[in-house]
């Protein structure tokens, strides 16, 4: 298991902190640290479906990822540089779970891609992802989670789209560890755990 994945999911923010600086002066792709970042999400919620990590500890999680995320954002920025507007998208982790590194790095290369994103953060509930398609008119929906239990909440809201009349011209991305799992039980147009896979599904609706 990679350095940054083990930090992450033994919870330690300096040494998160000391092994992104360090691989990103050492001129490491950035998007590699997001996918050992994601390996250790995964370690994290499986702990605490196991019982072995409480509400406390994912709250901790959080914090160390976005301490991560801060580092990593100017970087991706960077490489990415600039774009002139494609788009709209509505993203949020559904309601249930708060993890959000992946979300915030999808968000800032987006960003940089020129499409305009509303970040609706976490535990959004599925009445607001309706009310925020509805408000804003987003090409896209990007549903982030990183439990197993979310996959149900995730379903939902796609289906509210429906009864909604909402989901015509709407194209809905799932994204989190455990979606590589149940892909096939997905409602979403698509679903991946690989946040660059994502990036290039979402420019191809886009363009």
């Amino acid at each position: 298991m990679a350095q940054l994945s083990e930090a992450i999911a033994a919870l330690d923010k300096d040494k998160v902190l000391e092994i992104v600086n360090a691989d990103l002066g050492s001129g490491r792709d950035p998007m590699e640290l997001v996918d050992e970042a994601r390996q250790g999400l995964e370690i994290v919620g499986a702990k605490y479906e196991k019982g072995e990590f409480f509400l406390i500890e994912l709250m901790r999680a959080a914090q160390v990822f976005q301490a991560a995320a801060a580092v990593l954002d100017p970087k991706l920025k960077e490489l990415h540089g600039e774009a002139e507007s494609k788009g709209k998208m509505v993203i949020g982790t559904v309601n249930g779970d708060i993890h959000d590194l992946g979300k915030n790095i999808v968000k800032v290369l987006l960003e940089c891609k020129g499409v305009e994103v509303v970040d609706l953060g976490v535990n959004v509930p599925a009445d607001k992802f309706i009310e925020a398609v509805r408000d804003n008119q987003p090409q896209v929906l990007g549903l982030s989670a990183l439990l197993t239990a979310s996959v149900p909440e995730m379903n939902t809201i796609c289906t509210l789209l429906e009864e909604a009349g909402l989901r015509e011209g709407l194209k809905v991305v799932c994204g989190g560890g455990i979606v590589g799992e149940v892909r096939e039980e997905m409602k979403a147009d698509f679903a991946t755990v690989d946040a660059n896979e994502g990036l290039k599904v979402i420019e191809g609706w886009l363009a």
